[in-house]
């Protein structure tokens, strides 16, 4: 019973961190657009 909840409080603990990392990678694309057109783009 304790092993198998602190399993659960494991795995919840690492799916939040997880989704606090992405947050911060999506307000980081966000927050600063002129990185992405830095980028040479192919003239059509």
């Amino acid at each position: 019973m304790v092993s198998e909840l602190r399993g659960a409080v494991l795995l919840f603990v690492a799916f939040v961190f997880f989704l606090i990392i992405i947050g911060m990678l999506v307000l980081g694309s966000v927050m600063r657009p002129g990185r992405w057109s830095e980028r040479p783009r192919v003239a059509a």
